[in-house]
């Protein structure tokens, strides 16, 4: 996620939403790129995943499905622009450049998984569509600002890197199967615990230990760049 980030124009070497123009309308009721995303939201937020498709974004949106098209080509530019969407707040307010870089790098890794978390949705995508939207990229180069700053050679830069990126998804995609599981069925929830090796991997089921984990990251990253 982190390491696969476009670099500065990189974007332009594949199709993607936010390397597209926006095409804008003059007919009325006008649509606009914020409106598409709030409406892709809340279908996804109500629906979920499964449900998501142009025809129901346009009907959120109470235009004909040709409108949208107008904006947005395919499903997939709606999945980008709704991941995009729900980071906007974790990328508006960044640690700041006088932050320590362990201090920036777990203020911006605990943001990013806070967004990721707070829809059923977002880990699943967010794992399997490139994070290349305005605000994920914010979020992205900060943690990757904050490894660089902290130095050491660029192979231990790309592997703190690499274990930051699979730490802040892979977490947030744990936490939100095993929410899901809950909501859907406490029984087989209740199973799925009961079959783990030892108390320590049911706890682990039952408690993300984001923070810990992340805690043990940057204290390796540390312990590496000091050798």
């Amino acid at each position: 996620m982190l390491s696969d980030m476009a670099e500065p124009g990189s974007d332009q070497q594949f199709d993607s939403v936010f390397s597209r123009p926006q095409r804008r309308r003059r007919t009325q009721p006008a649509l606009t790129r914020e409106r598409i995303v709030a409406a892709t939201i809340a279908l996804l937020d109500r629906e979920g995943a499964p449900g998501l498709t142009m025809r129901k974004v346009a009907a959120e949106l109470g235009v004909h499905a040709t409108s949208l098209y107008w904006y947005v080509e395919r499903r997939e530019d709606l999945v980008d622009l709704a991941v995009d969407g729900i980071l906007a707040e974790a990328a508006e307010v960044l640690p700041g450049p006088d932050t320590p870089w362990d201090t920036a790098v777990k203020v911006t890794a605990r943001r990013f998984y806070a967004a990721l978390t707070a829809h059923t949705w977002a880990a699943e995508f967010a794992g399997s569509r490139p994070l290349i939207g305005p605000n994920a990229i914010a979020l992205s180069r900060r943690i990757i600002g904050a490894i660089e700053r902290a130095g050491g050679e660029e192979e231990a830069q790309a592997i703190a890197i690499r274990a930051l990126s699979n730490q802040i998804l892979g977490a947030a995609t744990s936490a939100v199967a095993v929410r899901v599981m809950r909501t859907g069925s406490s029984d087989r929830h209740d199973e799925v615990v009961a079959s783990a090796v030892s108390a320590s991997d049911a706890l682990a089921v039952e408690n993300a230990y984001f923070d810990q984990v992340l805690d043990l990251v940057v204290e390796g990253i540390e312990a590496r760049r000091g050798r």
